[in-house]
């Protein structure tokens, strides 16, 4: 998120276009219950049951599969991290769509590591000097 909001910051991408990126991230997610599948954690049949339950709740499909027995608070976890890696990254995504270019984008991933490895080592050195 460091990097999202410095780019935002900068002036590089607006809000908005962050906002499209990220929404975009998201529609490229695999659905849980595929994964929940795909990783054995529930049968197709199970799917749609969470799936059916799914249609009369505002719940998220992690929770119900949790309420039903399903799937185990554990097993949800390890799904969302599992889903999480697979995601497309937010620079992959913004190059994509034209906000900006894959230089920038690795010129400013540079420069942000950078400060923040310079904050850190700053932090460390006034600890150890108190």
């Amino acid at each position: 998120m460091w990097l999202e909001l410095n780019l935002i910051k900068k002036g590089i991408v607006t809000i908005d276009q962050m906002l499209a990126a990220v929404k975009q991230q998201q529609m490229s997610r695999v659905p849980l219950g595929r994964l929940a599948m795909q990783e054995g954690k529930m049968s197709m049949a199970q799917l749609f049951e969470v799936l059916g339950q799914q249609a009369d709740s505002p719940k998220a499909f992690g929770q119900l599969a949790i309420e039903m027995d399903i799937l185990s608070e554990d097993d949800l976890n390890q799904l969302l991290l599992i889903q999480k890696s697979r995601e497309l990254p937010i620079g992959d995504v913004l190059v994509d769509m034209g906000f900006l270019t894959h230089g920038q984008f690795e010129r400013e991933s540079h420069l942000l590591r950078s400060e923040l490895t310079r904050r850190f080592e700053t932090s460390d050195l006034e600890a150890a000097v108190s």
